[in-house]
């Protein structure tokens, strides 16, 4: 088989080689930057291409770093393929180091590129020229990231471009995928150089990892020979190709697949037999096989203690150890390193052989599916009797908030959810795999409404809803996202679930102190978060349809409203729904 061909690229400069490296990826369509005094090159670079009318990555303007990261984590969700961001050394990293902890947290593959302030003082072209760049210069740059990125590397020489770029990309691409970091001294970024070489086939990343057949087959075999197994999962539905196979696992052994409650993907088919809910202690303490596939945190030390004596771990992951988490203790019996993708095709495989070779086991699987469906719909009607029970309450109610917004989710239709303690994945009735990303478990908020703008120039055809707390809001740098989607007209919806308050703080008060005077007192130091703003006020600055919403009554004819700007007039859009605060 041949090897890559490459092609070498007629450059003035290293800025030059960086972007004729990046231009190289067929999967690099955007760069998200934040620019500043050590980007001076690669904005004249950037100037000639587009001179020219050569084709390249288009450079997104971004008024702050974490929106920026946040619009590339976006975009991966809704496409699959990494971006670039580009900020500004020392103060830029800093700025997006939150969004590189969700990126992380997320397996997020994407390409974090900060310029370095110059080194020389004179000795070499481009070199300081600006007094913040002596106090602006760092010891090591990379060490501010370092623990949330998969590798981080400064430039020393234009000419290992060709190596470095394609590496950065390929790390950030391998199971299991993340962030990088490249660091770019203006320097060498300014220093002449004639050509650079590049291939588009050299960023291919390396094979998924699937798991040897022989502990696939000990995993059927506990499987089948299991009276109440149990499938608990998180983000399976980061790899929107291994939802379909877990749907087929579920389907063929009835097993009931029971979803982290804070899941940051749509998993499995709400409306399927095999749905659980979200409950897992509820369903863990009955399982004789437990099967965790995709998940970090199965259950909270509180509740360690659920599984049965004699029951049986099973575990699916790509990294099964957690090897970036410091301390993780949960019983497993067999753990299984894997892709869920290209693994679990296999075990259906296996599975299927031995069910054709035994009617006993067909039988018993068959008994079991009828108990499972009337789970499933019992746990349905319980959820609708809830909402139908609060949908008239005012201030609004978030679980009305959430059935409003799953009545206009379609076919097209992708949630960026933010919304923290609002029900919100349980609510939307998911059935396709891309149609819902929620809050990253490292917990950095202000992730939403610039993954609401990646996904959307991801999926141009698609509506998008970004769905937010006011809390998380604020943390979006709001006025950043809606001028970068004013400016280059990518028109979303914003819903804001206003309860004036830092409810997952509150809400840990209450946990830690039920009999507490912060209860009793309905008084919670340091969570109030009133007088709300206007928050429509900040959407209509930067043209955007927004209306303020107090009526339950009126939500449905409001996302009507607000849809009808995003998809006939091309604008964004933002509700600012005042619901009830949960102090009282």
């Amino acid at each position: 088989m041949p090897g890559p061909q490459f092609e070498d690229v007629t450059v003035a400069n290293g800025a030059e080689a960086f972007l004729a490296q990046l231009n190289a990826n067929p999967d690099v369509d955007y760069i998200f930057a934040n620019t500043g005094t050590d980007h001076g090159p690669i904005l004249e670079a950037l100037a000639k291409m587009h001179r020219s009318e050569s084709k390249g990555a288009e450079i997104v303007v971004v008024p702050h770093e974490q929106a920026a990261v946040s619009m590339a984590h976006g975009y991966y969700c809704a496409s699959g393929k990494p971006q670039v961001v580009l900020v500004h050394t020392l103060p830029g990293t800093a700025n997006g180091l939150g969004g590189l902890m969700n990126a992380k947290a997320c397996q997020v593959p994407m390409l974090f590129v900060a310029g370095r302030t110059p080194v020389t003082e004179g000795e070499v072209a481009g070199g300081k020229s600006r007094h913040i760049h002596w106090r602006q210069e760092s010891r090591d740059q990379g060490s501010i990231v370092r623990e949330f990125v998969k590798w981080d590397f400064e430039n020393r020489a234009n000419e290992q471009l060709g190596a470095i770029v394609p590496r950065a990309f390929k790390i950030a691409m391998a199971e299991p995928r993340g962030p990088v970091y490249l660091s770019l001294p203006r320097e060498w970024l300014y220093e002449s150089m004639e050509t650079t070489r590049v291939s588009a086939e050299v960023f291919e990343p390396p094979s998924k990892i699937q798991t040897p057949v022989g502990d696939l087959e000990r995993a059927a075999e506990i499987l089948m020979g299991a009276s109440d197994p149990v499938i608990v999962t998180r983000y399976v539905g980061k790899t929107p190709a291994a939802v379909a196979p877990l749907v087929e696992l579920a389907d063929l052994l009835a097993i009931p697949v029971v979803q982290h409650p804070q899941s940051p993907y749509m998993n499995f088919p709400s409306s399927h037999p095999c749905h659980a809910g979200h409950d897992i202690a509820d369903h863990v303490k009955t399982a004789d096989v437990v099967f965790l596939v995709d998940i970090d945190v199965p259950w909270t030390p509180a509740t360690r203690d659920i599984l049965r004596r004699e029951a049986t771990v099973l575990q699916l992951e790509v990294d099964p150890l957690f090897s970036s988490i410091p301390v993780w203790g949960f019983p497993v019996d067999h753990a299984m390193t894997g892709s869920s993708d290209v693994t679990l095709p296999v075990l259906n495989g296996l599975v299927r052989q031995r069910l054709d070779r035994s009617d006993t086991l067909r039988k018993s699987v068959e008994a079991r599916r009828g108990r499972i469906k009337a789970a499933h719909d019992e746990t349905r009607a319980e959820l609708a009797a809830r909402i139908e029970k609060v949908k008239d309450e005012r201030p609004i109610h978030p679980l009305w908030v959430s059935r409003c917004i799953a009545d206009v989710v379609d076919e097209k239709t992708i949630v960026m959810g933010e919304a923290v303690t609002s029900p919100l994945g349980p609510v939307l009735g998911l059935e396709r795999p891309g149609s819902f990303f929620d809050q990253a478990p490292a917990g950095h908020l202000g992730w939403g409404m610039g993954a609401a703008i990646g996904a959307k120039l991801a999926a141009p055809d698609h509506t998008v809803i970004a769905c937010e707390g006011d809390g998380s809001y604020m943390f979006c740098v709001p006025t950043a996202c809606h001028f970068t989607a004013q400016k280059y007209q990518v028109p979303f919806l914003t819903v804001i679930y206003n309860n004036q308050a830092w409810n997952a703080t509150l809400s840990t008060v209450r946990e830690l102190y039920p009999d507490g005077v912060a209860h009793q007192t309905s008084n919670f130091p340091g969570t109030d978060l009133s007088p709300s703003p206007q928050f429509e006020l900040t959407a209509q600055a930067c043209g955007a349809y927004a209306e303020r919403v107090d009526d339950p009554a009126d939500l449905p004819a409001a996302l009507q409203r607000g849809l009808k700007a995003v998809k006939k007039e091309g604008r964004q859009a933002l509700l600012n729904v005042i619901c009830r605060n949960p102090a009282g």
